[in-house]
């Protein structure tokens, strides 16, 4: 009968080498598509989904550089375990990447948040110029900010790990705990913010022309409310992916055993390096592979974009430049003959 100890190190190696490649598969898929979509014209004027090309920026780079290694260590030895720099560098670099990644979320929860306001001067900080600022100093903050990991984090030999010394841990599980908690907490409380201010303005608003419908100046379209869907989706994907990690890094520090204490047996160390390598190497990769599939399943507008960019790379690679230039021009005739016949109906 195979132990504790075994099973736990035959699932951390399927999740690692089977699992992971398809999450890395997916992930660099869909982000990619995510950035094509909102990038159009039509949704790149929202600050909303210019948060949402940010974040799936980001989230390519912590796809790359967080699960190719984590997939390389489950065949050779992973090179963070005896040289100092690598430690170094990915400790930082990633914690960075998934900071900003958060924060790009938790902006576009406070711009919703805005959108939605009853109040016109909180309203116009809902603006696309104010966004492009803000993805610009969201990265300064998030390299400057860490800069104590390129210091205290190291390789400990003994142990054969790579992370905070003893004397340093507890400060860095703390700063872990409220710097990964926050967010969550900021994610969730706009969210619900935003869900309460729409459905009291549910209530009192308004069609007008145009597929739009207004209430207290505030126009809402329906890609709007489909935004809103998709975002606070994922807020759901990343408490779900992310709980866990704050938790276990604080509990790890304030179980370390002192040398007058029993040492932990080998099944308990075996749970518990299997539940940080769950929240550290696997499910904090969740929320980065999984937004393009979430906004695809709730969002009806992001499902005709993301058709209309396949039929649009088709044909080009059916008619070259030529069936481009010509599936452009049909596009553009479809979309002035359903404005006039909107037009005609009103």
């Amino acid at each position: 009968m195979s132990s504790i100890t075994d099973v736990v190190a035959v699932t951390q190696l399927i999740l690692s080498r089977y699992i992971l490649p398809i999450c890395l598969i997916l992930g660099i898929f869909g982000n990619i598509c995510n950035i094509c979509i909102f990038i159009q014209k039509k949704l790149r004027s929202k600050p909303c989904a210019i948060y949402f090309i940010a974040a799936s920026f980001i989230n390519l780079l912590i796809i790359i550089f967080g699960i190719i290694p984590t997939i390389v260590a489950s065949y050779i030895i992973d090179p963070i375990l005896y040289l100092s720099w690598a430690c170094k560098l990915k400790l930082y670099g990633l914690h960075s990447l998934l900071m900003m990644s958060r924060s790009y979320i938790v902006l576009a929860c406070i711009d919703q948040y805005i959108f939605c306001s009853s109040d016109i001067h909180v309203r116009l900080f809902s603006r696309r110029q104010i966004a492009l600022k803000l993805i610009c100093i969201v990265p300064v903050i998030w390299i400057l900010i860490p800069l104590h990991i390129l210091i205290f984090v190291d390789v400990h030999i003994p142990y054969v790990r790579c992370g905070p010394s003893n004397a340093y841990g507890l400060i860095y599980s703390i700063y872990s705990f409220v710097f990964t908690s926050l967010p969550l907490i900021l994610m969730v409380l706009f969210s619900l913010l935003t869900f309460y201010n729409i459905r009291r303005i549910s209530r009192r608003i308004l069609p007008i022309f145009n597929n739009r419908r207004s209430v207290d100046g505030i126009r809402f379209r329906r890609y709007d409310y489909q935004i809103m869907r998709m975002l606070i989706c994922q807020v759901i994907v990343y408490f779900i992916s992310t709980i866990l990690h704050p938790t276990n890094t604080l509990y790890r520090s304030l179980t370390i055993i002192s040398k007058d204490s029993p040492v932990k047996s080998s099944s308990r160390q075996a749970i518990e390096d299997f539940i940080t390598y769950l929240t550290w190497s696997f499910l904090i990769y969740l929320n980065s592979c999984s937004a393009f599939y979430i906004n695809f399943c709730v969002s009806q507008v992001f499902r005709s974009r993301f058709y209309r960019l396949i039929n649009y790379l088709l044909s080009w690679l059916r008619y070259d430049q030529e069936g481009q230039r010509l599936f452009v021009q049909n596009n553009r005739r479809i979309s002035v003959e359903m404005r006039s016949l909107q037009r005609q109906q009103y």
